[in-house]
This record gives C-alpha cells, structure tokens and sequence, in this order.
C-alpha cells in the first residue's frame, strides 16, 4: 500500500486510548484469548499491529515476554512510553512494515493480531507469513471485524476490507497447517444508533 493509501496513525496515536470503546475491546480479545490458548509464563509473544499496546499490555502479565510490532513509530512510542511508566521489563517494540514485512523472523510460542487484518490487502499471505513465524506446537490468534456492510469505519482510508466471515478465518488457518482451528465471538462493539459490530477471533496451533 502506498503511503498517500494509509491511515496516518502516528497523529492519531497520543489519543488512541481516550476512546472506552478501544479500551473495552481490547481487555475483551484479551479475555477470550486467555480463554482459547492455554498461556503459560514460558511464553515468548508477538503482536503483530500491536498499535498503542492495549492487547500486548493486557497479555503481558501471563507471558515470559512480548514484542509489539507495528509500522507506526507514534504509536510505538505510546507503548515505550507505558512500558517504561509502569516499570515494565518483559514488552518490547518493534517498528515493522505492515505490508512488506510480514514474516516476523524469529519463531514465538505465540503470535497475535488484532484489529489489523482489514487495513492489510492479501490477508490470506499475512496469515500464512505469520504461521510460519509460531514455533511449532504454539498458537497463532487472529481477532477482527466479523463481516459487515462497511458502516463500521468513518473513514474507510487504508481500509481494505469490511470484516471478514467466520469460514474464511478458519478455512485460512487450516490451509497453513495449522490444527485445533476454531472461531468464537471475543467482543461486540457498540456505536451510536443501536448498530452491533462483532469481533472474531480465530486460534489455531502449529502441529
């Protein structure tokens, strides 16, 4: 995606928690994703598009340690910034291409992402870079819009999907190897007009 296509997240980044409904999601992906991968503090961690840290701080305290990951210095910055607040000695930062760097190198125990699958184009390659990035034996845990009609986003800038069904997680998951597939509701978000936005979220293990 070119620069002029993406959503600038650095300026919008110092304000990114000021939102309750982020905040809400966030502790709910967390809460489900403790529900569906059995976290131990052996655990090394990526989250991939991990923005200004609300789920990599959230799963944190049950994991050896967690590196952050996502093409937006600014927000990367309000993640060290939280880090070093709070005294924090097991998160780290990574500043990577959402779009060219997808393969996250080294392999984790876990490898997370949240919210960031519908502003990356080839979604199905991104999933199958990160399989490749979990050891084997470790989880990878997908959470993002369940399919909808595109009135979730005010501004669709760098948007390139409008959710995605339940099928095509899975489906995609099980095409990279992975086992013990499954997809459950982690959260619904709320926005003004009664209108209902669930969140997915997918878990699959590397055999």
């Amino acid at each position: 995606m070119s620069k002029e296509g993406r959503r600038d997240f650095d300026s919008a980044a110092r304000h990114w928690d000021e939102e309750p409904r982020r905040v809400k999601l966030a502790e709910e992906v967390v809460a489900a994703i403790r529900m569906e991968v059995p976290l131990n503090d052996g655990m090394e961690a990526l989250d991939y598009g991990c923005g200004s840290g609300l789920v990599t701080l959230g799963l944190q305290p049950y994991l050896k340690s967690i590196t952050g990951a996502d093409s937006s210095q600014g927000m990367l910055e309000v993640l060290s910034g939280k880090v070093s607040e709070r005294g924090i000695a097991n998160v780290q930062t990574k500043l990577l291409d959402l779009e060219e760097q997808a393969n996250p190198g080294r392999g984790y125990d876990l490898i997370v992402s949240s919210m960031t699958m519908h502003h990356v184009e080839d979604v199905a390659a991104l999933i199958g870079a990160l399989s490749q990035g979990v050891k084997r034996g470790g989880w990878l845990a997908v959470a993002d819009l369940q399919a909808e009609d595109g009135s979730f986003h005010d501004n669709v800038t760098g948007v390139f999907h409008f959710g995605f069904e339940a099928g095509f997680l899975s489906s995609t998951l099980q095409r990279c190897g992975l086992t013990e597939v499954r997809v459950v509701t982690a959260a619904v978000i709320e926005k003004p007009g009664e209108r209902k936005y669930p969140v997915l979220l997918c878990v699959g293990k590397k055999p």
